[in-house]
């Protein structure tokens, strides 16, 4: 009975010891939506990092060190409190279940008051069965710029475009993995742009800085790895200081 015990006992703590590796796993490559917020210390710029999977640095090997939020964060130095409230699979459009403003995510990102709000969503827009019509998603983006700029710390607000997708595991055309499409990519991208000139708002074109660079996606081809986030930290940071 004693050994029968024993184990049970060493079964079960093998079965809690692999849980507790997959989930370091995923966690270190970026594959939960586990986000860890500090606060910020009095005086400092505070920048919240708003998007997708794109953003929270899903696949991105040391998902803790190499995701661009935490690379600006790096960048910008201690003035500066950067917050990543990157949520994957999510979407500016309110048509369908991953709709970011239904997230406890988008609530604290209001709630931090940001001094700046980087917005990069469209990527799950671009999804056939999400996808609408280019406007609806230029209405649903407006929205959500009228929402961060009336925010009553009236943050600078940065729009950012749709990364470039790339095919892989030898896919030649139809959409890119999870169901991303390139076409609504390029509208959406159309739309952004709109947006940032009727607004007036700064616009960084993270496609233009991936679309040559096939290199960045060897994984699934949406997600850019550290190479990439770290293009994208640069460029947002140059924007914030400029």
């Amino acid at each position: 009975m004693k050994k029968l015990k024993r184990k049970i006992i060493g079964f079960l703590v093998a079965i809690v010891l692999i849980a507790i590796i997959g989930v370091g796993a995923a966690m270190f490559v970026g594959c939960t939506n586990f986000h860890i917020h500090t606060k910020a210390k009095e005086g400092q710029i505070k920048v919240a990092c708003v998007g997708d999977s794109i953003t929270y640095g899903m696949s991105v090997i040391n998902w803790f060190e190499n995701t661009y939020p935490k690379q600006l964060s790096h960048l910008l130095g201690d003035e500066y409190h950067v917050q990543n409230f990157g949520f994957s699979g999510k979407t500016a459009q309110e048509n369908n279940k991953d709709s970011y403003r239904a997230t406890k995510l988008y609530q604290k990102s209001k709630a931090y008051q940001p001094d700046i709000v980087i917005l990069m969503l469209g990527s799950n827009d671009s999804k056939p069965y999400n996808f609408v019509s280019k406007e609806y998603f230029k209405q649903a983006e407006r929205e959500l710029i009228e929402i961060y700029l009336n925010l009553e710390s009236k943050p600078r607000l940065i729009l950012a475009t749709v990364n470039a997708g790339f095919f892989v595991h030898g896919a030649t055309e139809g959409d890119y993995m999870y169901d991303i499409n390139g076409t609504n990519i390029n509208l959406i991208n159309e739309a952004i742009y709109e947006l940032a000139e009727e607004y007036n708002l700064e616009l960084v074109d993270t496609y233009a800085l991936t679309k040559d660079h096939p290199e960045y996606y060897k994984i699934d081809g949406i997600h850019p790895d550290k190479n990439g986030q770290t293009t994208m930290a640069n460029a947002f940071y140059q924007e914030i200081i400029d």
